[in-house]
Parts: C-alpha cells; sequence; structure tokens
C-alpha cells in the first residue's frame, strides 16, 4: 500500500515529503504516515499558483530561523479594521511615522524635488506677467538735442527732450484673459508634475525601506541555515574523531556549510546595496529599528481606482490640454485688431521755442497680413490641445492597468505566503525526522538529512520573497495612485 502511494507522488516537494513519510521506524513512522497527506495536499497546491486573493493566516516561522520577522502580509476584499485583520495599530502607527520621517528627508535633500517646486513658482511668476499687461503700459524716453542736415531748414532741436506714452489695452477680443487662464493651467500642471515628484521620491524611499527589510528578514533565514551546517559540521567532527570511516560525511557537510556561507554573505552584500542606496536618498545611514515590523493594512482595489481618477499626472495631462486650448484662443484673438487707448507727452521744443502739449486718442492695430503664420501657430495650439486629452486618456487607461495588475500581483504573493506558511511546517517535521532516521537509527545517509534542511531553508527564503513581494505591489498601489504621501502624513486614505 505504502509503495502504491509512493509512486502517485509528484516530483520534486511532493518526492522528498513522500519519501521522508514512508520510511521510519518506531513513533517516528507512525507520525511520518500520518503527516504525509497533508503535506501531498500543500506541495500540489502550491504547484497550481493561485492567482485570486484569499485571507491568509500570520506566518509562525520556526526559530531560530526568522524568530523576528514581522507577521506577513494580510489580505482583504473590503475596507476593515486592523484589529479585525490581525494588525497592531501602535505597530502600524509606529511603522508610518518612521516611514514619514526618512521621506520628510528625502525630499529635504532632492535637488529634484526643488527644481520641480522652482519651476512651479515660475510658472506663478508667468501668471503675474500676464495680468501685469492689462493695466496701462508706462513708457519713458529721453532724446539730446539733433540737427538736420542736407538742405532745406534748419529744424532740429536745441535741447534734450523726455518723452512719455501711456497705452492702456481698451478691447482685445479676449485675448489677454485667454493668456491669463492658460498660463494659470499651465502653473496648475507645473504644481501636480512638482507633486508627481514628490510622490516619486516617497516611493523610492519606502521601498527602500522595504528592500532593506526583505533582506533582513531573509538573512536572518539564511542565519539559521548557517547555525545548522555549523552544528552538523562540529557533530561529525567528534564523530570523525573516533571513526575515520565517516570522513566522508564531514566533507559533504562542510561543502553544504560552505554553500551557506556564500548564500548568506550574498544576501549582506544585497542588504550594503541598499543601505548605500538609502544613504543616497536619506542623506544618512539608515538602520531598521530591531523591534519594528512591518505591518501594512493592504490598500483595496477600488479605493485606489477612486483615487487614481485624481492622480497628479492625471489633474497634470488635463490641465496641459486646458492650457493649450486657452493658448489657442489667445493666438486666435490675437491676429484681429487690437483698441489701445494712448496718452502722450513730449517736452521737446519746436524750431520756433514751443513746447509740445499732451495728446490721447485711440489706436487701432492689425496685423492684416503674416504669411499663414498666425493662422498656423493657432492651428498647432488646437492640435497641441488635443494630443494633451489624449494623453489624459491614455494614462488614465495606463493607471487603471497598473492597479489591476499590482492588486493581483499581491493577492496571488499572499495566498502563495500562506501556502509556504503550512509547507514549512511539514518540512520541518521531515527534516526532524530524518535527523533522527540518520542519527539514531541509521536509515537514512547524511546526504538525506542535508536535503532535508535545504529544502526547508529553501522554503523558508521563498515564504520571506513572496510575502515582501505581496508589500512591494501594495506598495506600487498607493504609489500609483498618489495615496503614498497622504497616508504616511495620516490621512484617512482608505
Amino acid at each position: 500500500m505504502k509503495t502504491k502511494q509512493n509512486k502517485s507522488m509528484q516530483p520534486g516537494v511532493c518526492a522528498l515529503l513522500s519519501v521522508s513519510m514512508l520510511f521510519g521506524a518506531g513513533a517516528s513512522v507512525a507520525q511520518a504516515s500520518q503527516d504525509e497527506a497533508p503535506a501531498l495536499k500543500v506541495a500540489r497546491r502550491l504547484a497550481a499558483a493561485p492567482a485570486v486573493a484569499v485571507a491568509v493566516a500570520p506566518v509562525a516561522m520556526p526559530a531560530p530561523f526568522v524568530a523576528a520577522s514581522p507577521p506577513p502580509f494580510q489580505m482583504r476584499k473590503v475596507v476593515a479594521s486592523a484589529s479585525s485583520m490581525g494588525l497592531s495599530a501602535d505597530a502600524g502607527e509606529r511603522l508610518r511615522a518612521y516611514l514619514d520621517e526618512n521621506v520628510r528627508k528625502a525630499l529635504e535633500l532632492s535637488a529634484e524635488a526643488r527644481e520641480a517646486q522652482a519651476n512651479w513658482k515660475a510658472a506663478e511668476y508667468d501668471i503675474d506677467q500676464a495680468r501685469g499687461q492689462r493695466w496701462p503700459q508706462v513708457q519713458v524716453g529721453v532724446s539730446s538735442p539733433s540737427a538736420t542736415f542736407g538742405g532745406g531748414a534748419n529744424s532740429g532741436t536745441r535741447s534734450a527732450a523726455g518723452n512719455l506714452a501711456i497705452t492702456t489695452p481698451v478691447y482685445d477680443w479676449g485675448r489677454l484673459s485667454a493668456t491669463i487662464d492658460s498660463r494659470t493651467e499651465t502653473s496648475k500642471a507645473a504644481y501636480q508634475a512638482a507633486q508627481q515628484v514628490r510622490q516619486k521620491i516617497a516611493y523610492d524611499t519606502v521601498s527602500a525601506l522595504l528592500e532593506q527589510r526583505r533582506h533582513q528578514a531573509a538573512l536572518e533565514a539564511s542565519q539559521g541555515y548557517v547555525k545548522r551546517m555549523e552544528e552538523l559540521v562540529d557533530m561529525l567532527s567528534q564523530i570523525v574523531q573516533s571513526d575515520r570511516g565517516r570522513a566522508s560525511e564531514l566533507t559533504q557537510a562542510r561543502a553544504r556549510r560552505l554553500q551557506a556561507v556564500t548564500g548568506r554573505d550574498a544576501i549582506v552584500a544585497k542588504l550594503r546595496e541598499v543601505q548605500v542606496n538609502l544613504v543616497k536618498l536619506v542623506g544618512e545611514e539608515v538602520q531598521w529599528p530591531a523591534d519594528l515590523a512591518w505591518e501594512i493594512r493592504p490598500v483595496a482595489l477600488q479605493d485606489a481606482l477612486i483615487a487614481g481618477a485624481e492622480h497628479p499626472a492625471m489633474q497634470q495631462a488635463r490641465a496641459e490640454a486646458k492650457a493649450a486650448g486657452l493658448y489657442a484662443a489667445s493666438v486666435k484673438a490675437g491676429r484681429l485688431p487690437q483698441l489701445n487707448w494712448v496718452v502722450g507727452k513730449s517736452t521737446q521744443e519746436d524750431s520756433a521755442g514751443n513746447k509740445q502739449p499732451w495728446s490721447t486718442g485711440l489706436s487701432l492695430q492689425w496685423n492684416a497680413f503674416q504669411g499663414g503664420s498666425g493662422r498656423a501657430s493657432e492651428r498647432a495650439a488646437f492640435e497641441r490641445a488635443a494630443a494633451g486629452e489624449e494623453k489624459a486618456e491614455a494614462s488614465a487607461r495606463d493607471l487603471a492597468y497598473r492597479l489591476r495588475t499590482s492588486a493581483e500581483q499581491r493577492d496571488a504573493a499572499a495566498s502563495r505566503t500562506g501556502e509556504y506558511t503550512e509547507l514549512i511546517q511539514e518540512t520541518d517535521r521531515v527534516r526532524k525526522i530524518f535527523y533522527e532516521q540518520w542519527y539514531h537509527l541509521g536509515k537514512r545517509t547524511l546526504l538525506d538529512v542535508l536535503t532535508a534542511e535545504s529544502d526547508h531553508y529553501n522554503n523558508q527564503s521563498a515564504q520571506v520573497s513572496t510575502r515582501f513581494d505581496a508589500e512591494a505591489a501594495d506598495l506600487r498601489m498607493r504609489a500609483d495612485s498618489a495615496m503614498l504621501l497622504d497616508w504616511l502624513r495620516g490621512a484617512k486614505v482608505l
């Protein structure tokens, strides 16, 4: 009966689990036979790679591997309270405050953010420049004495003269109003561009902190694996002193220990890279607090879609399209006759010594023919407005797609995290059984024990990776929907 069951097992993980459950002695073998069915069930569910959102329980990883790891990613379909999801409100608030502190430092340090802020202020001054054209334009000039020559009566001036001209727009077919409105919309677009830069800096900073926590959790698992390999090497070293025939086992254990150390060193190198990146973003060394867990309630997809409709990129595209349309209206009005009220005065005296009086009147100016340049400029502005509308629509579609994709990735990763929890429990039993059967009963080889330890560690590493993949996907949703900064500041965004 057991032989038939063994043939029906799946390859890979299932093979390891089935072998461990079928052979043994005494109570260990009986316990292994009872645990065979759930192990196979878990392995098959993992092979299916579910892509639907389900709720998962907190992961309790066995010591000493990741005892300090934060609880796993929590799934939900509707907005729920932190207590109903098993999240600590105090821990979540501490994490939010810690992330916000680092984001504030990054924003203060970022030259990119200051550049975007300066561009927005420049756009604000452009509005004032357009508004100033509505007021009377005063021009003051001074001319030197002049003389005429080349024949005729001498009509030159004998002294310097001052000139004053005041020009006030009377009617311009809405040209100035359209110009002011266009620059107002351009200023709004520049403001939204600055907000996008701030969101990007916040996302880069929080994402780097998330990667730091990911590698720390992976390092905790790796250190546990290295410690276990060192224990086996030390034990075999003592055995070989009395039994030289088992020297090959010691060689195998040492090789696995070196592999474990190499893997740990690779994680340490990645962690150092993340820390260097954080120094560049924040301006100082960032050390993750040992007592701070990564606990964030995931954002609902519907909430992200609603917030995404007001994303700075959407508002920027709409503002740019509106600004282009208003500029087109301004260009069109500028092609029509412009009526101004002109007041002038000159202190220059004529040849008889008489002073010039004040003068006032209406002035009509019209660019009757420009070679088609005015019409072309108008059409170009209208086409830019149409392009801006298309850009806004395309951005909205892309954003909705990114949010839905991130939600699917988050839910699938969180679901697999729960599956790995069960698989880790099963492989933990397997490695203990294999060790007992090798050390006490001699029914296993050391290679079986080392393989069981390696598979158990690999499952732990995979769980850490999938759990933080889910957190990273949720973080992308917050950033793509422009909810990240509001959430960091403590705003009610869910």
